[in-house]
């Protein structure tokens, strides 16, 4: 591992053993739990942590779910590190959701509902005497589980995880969605908040352009959800807020989130918030990055411990 200015720090394939390649060709199998919530059943999936070990709360991207690959893997990895490990699945306003959102359904889920959900999930984990938690978000995820952290302080969170997180700006943000959709962000959003703010916003919207959909049916209320005022706070603002220690980690090889070190490192305040870069990783830190994704987060959360 090699450091750099401004807390950045830079991890190379091969910091972890290759035997790993003996997990990843299977995944173990996590305990299926579920809550209720509001008539609907949420779903996850457990493995309780050895004495004195910490949980790791996890949330998937954008319209995924707690088993894609990133997620079960990573769930797997902390487990064989003597972790504790919960994926979630956020509902998106489906009972009992398992596997992608379809692009072809209704969207009537809030960006906002996962702040609701995470908290059920943790309240389900301190049912359980689990005393130690480190949250953890990947992509959207990520920004969904800062959103979360900064509602409120948790005496048991010791430390917040985003992986991948988005970065980009509102300006930034507007100009992606006319590339992709060929349509005016502002136009689009203002359409959107006029029915909200008539008593409107369940009506749906149809054909339109909506997260990665294409031809989407979403309702005024979810669109500006994802797309009004409150969704322009991004990761830097959000980790500036949190009342945990943040670590940030990046692959070098992310063509989605972009590059996280130029975004963010400078804003950072090491060594309680601190970003790593995982040379070749992707988006998804498949195969042996995750080793060196759980590896990263094991030894912050070490040192935060550390007196």
């Amino acid at each position: 591992m090699s450091a750099s200015s401004h807390g950045v720090q830079r991890i190379v394939l091969g910091t972890v053993l290759i035997a790993a390649l003996g997990l990843i060709s299977g995944h173990l199998q996590a305990e299926s739990v579920s809550l209720e919530h509001d008539g609907l059943i949420l779903l996850g999936h457990y493995e309780p942590p050895p004495e004195g070990a910490p949980v790791v709360l996890m949330l998937h991207g954008t319209l995924a779910h707690d088993e894609m690959e990133i997620m079960s893997t990573l769930r797997d990895v902390f487990v064989e590190e003597g972790w504790g490990a919960l994926t979630v699945s956020l509902s998106l306003g489906e009972s009992e959701r398992r596997g992608m959102y379809p692009c072809e359904s209704l969207h009537r889920h809030r960006a906002t509902d996962a702040t609701t959900e995470l908290a059920l999930w943790r309240d389900w984990l301190g049912r359980r005497g689990v005393d130690r938690v480190v949250l953890l978000g990947h992509s959207r995820g990520a920004l969904q589980m800062a959103r979360y952290a900064v509602a409120g302080e948790d005496p048991a969170t010791e430390v917040l995880v985003l992986v991948a997180p988005p970065t980009a700006s509102a300006d930034g943000r507007a100009a992606r969605y006319q590339a992709r959709f060929g349509v005016d962000l502002d136009a689009r959003l203002a359409e959107a908040e006029a029915l909200v703010a008539t008593g409107r916003g369940d009506q749906p919207m149809p054909r339109v352009g909506f997260l990665y959909c294409e031809d989407a049916t979403v309702t005024a209320e979810s669109f500006v959800s994802y797309y009004g005022p409150e969704s322009e706070i991004g990761a830097g603002a959000l980790i500036e807020k949190a009342p945990y220690p943040v670590l940030v980690v990046a692959g070098s090889e992310d063509e989605v989130a972009g590059n996280l070190v130029a975004a963010l490192a400078a804003g950072l305040r090491p060594p309680r918030q601190l970003l790593i870069e995982i040379e070749g990783a992707d988006h998804f830190f498949r195969d042996l990055y995750a080793y060196d994704l759980v590896e990263a987060v094991i030894g912050f959360v070490d040192d935060m411990a550390a007196p």
